[in-house]
């Protein structure tokens, strides 16, 4: 009795000393070093193509999706510098949200290897069965009492076991393979949080010791469901925001974009907050692209000529998107909606609508982008791909898919439609086409 006693104290004492706080200080600020997209060792893809994802939120349902579109990647064949090579190869970055970040993550950290064992480890695993034997295991219980850890922290624990094999940001470096980007919810400021050295420079914090399952962990966060996951703000390693951040000090334009967005920066810095509490992506951008865009924009000024030393022709990015529409048949009936159902709804179509508000952004600065970059020599080409269950072509098909709960557990016949959909729905892109017939006629 008093070794069991023993375990049970020292597996409490384990959980508040040791998963809170997990992110490490920087001893001091370099930006020229981390997990950052323009520090990272060049890969053996074409120059000529920037190729980026963005996997949206829906649990398993989209995972599978977006896991789908990349066999269809894997499947498509295109030839650069006298070499045929798969597309998957040419994945340059990837940006996950929730569901879709289970996904972007192992690809990032496996590659082409993915196609190995993403199936059998995540799509066709019981997650949420396994996640409901760790709470209900009682050497948990007590670590759960703590003020320091939670549900998504057994959560985190969880994906690191059985998905990432404890990997952290650090080895996506050395990986090889595209660039990630994890999206959460800052639960202050309602902004999306990237997990990316640029982001956690303004916590003074190292992403790179950090384990990608807690990015994940937050990423799928959902609000009163799962715990937020908690960093540590250390705001002392000489940190200096960029010029546009620091210029928002002096201004005072509550409806305008960059003021906002580098307000909500400036927290950090700023506020003295000692810690962030991060919850699902969802609830700021479904898609996984409002926030790095956003600040993209606001950073880049588009120069009227080629930049020296350039070579890139077209900058594709595929939004994959496996948000679902509400349920019509309760209007053919006269009796009320269920909680559940109305919930449902109510949230469905906040998200829907702002991943519509997203897409019309992407596209209207793409455009405007083109118009400058089609005068270039050579000319540079923005190209925005969208693929959805609405891309789906079959009725009866879109129906059984819009039907698929948001949870992290579907039956093996979900995983193998929502895959042969996403497939189906890429290759028959117009958008998807015109691409490859003008890479094949290069």
């Amino acid at each position: 009795m008093q070794a069991l006693l023993a375990a049970i104290l020292g597996a409490s004492a384990l959980g508040c000393g040791t998963y809170f706080p997990v992110n490490k200080p920087l001893e001091f600020w370099d930006p020229e070093r981390g997990y950052r997209a323009a520090e990272l060792p060049a890969r053996d893809d074409s120059d000529e193509l920037l190729l980026m994802l963005a996997l949206s939120g829906g649990g398993t349902r989209a995972a599978a999706f977006a896991y789908g579109v990349l066999e269809e990647l894997w499947a498509t064949r295109v030839t650069f510098d006298g070499a045929d090579r798969s597309l998957i190869d040419e994945v340059d970055a990837v940006s996950g949200v929730s569901g879709g970040s289970f996904t972007a993550a192992y690809l990032g950290l496996r590659g082409r290897r993915i196609f190995d064992d993403f199936e059998e480890r995540m799509l066709r695993r019981e997650m949420q069965g396994g996640l409901l034997v760790r709470l209900l295991w009682p050497l948990n219980w007590l670590k759960l009492f703590s003020p320091y850890w939670a549900r998504s922290d057994l959560a985190a624990d969880y994906y690191d076991e059985v998905l990432f094999d404890h990997a952290t940001f650090g080895d996506l470096e050395g990986s090889g393979g595209p660039f990630v980007s994890i999206h959460a919810t800052d639960l202050v400021t309602g902004s999306p949080f990237a997990f990316t050295q640029d982001q956690f420079d303004y916590l003074c914090s190292d992403l790179s010791s950090y384990p990608i399952s807690r990015a994940v962990a937050a990423s799928s966060a959902v609000p009163l469901l799962l715990s937020p996951i908690t960093l540590r703000n250390y705001s002392d390693c000489g940190f200096e925001p960029p010029a546009w951040v620091s210029a928002q000090r002096e201004w005072r334009r509550e409806l305008d974009r960059e003021y906002v967005n580098g307000r909500n920066l400036l927290t950090y810095v700023d506020s003295g907050r000692r810690y962030v509490r991060l919850v699902d992506g969802v609830v700021s951008d479904n898609l996984g692209v409002r926030g790095p865009f956003e600040a993209w924009v606001q950073r880049q000024q588009q120069p009227a000529s080629r930049p020296a030393g350039n070579p890139v022709r077209r900058f594709v990015l595929v939004v994959v998107n496996a948000q679902t529409t509400p349920d019509a048949e309760w209007e053919r009936a006269d009796v009320l909606p269920s909680l559940g159902f109305i919930l449902d709804a109510a949230t469905s179509a906040q998200v829907n609508r702002y991943n519509f508000e997203t897409i019309e952004l992407l596209r209207r600065t793409f455009d405007h982008w083109n118009e400058t970059t089609e005068r270039w020599d050579p000319p540079l080409r923005f190209e925005l791909i969208e693929t959805s269950f609405l891309d789906v072509e079959d009725d009866a098909e879109r129906a059984y898919l819009n039907r698929l709960s948001t949870s992290l557990q579907l039956p093996d016949e979900a995983i193998d439609r929502l895959r042969s959909a996403a497939r189906r729905a890429l290759r028959t892109s117009p958008r998807f086409e015109a691409l490859l017939r003008e890479l094949h006629g290069r």
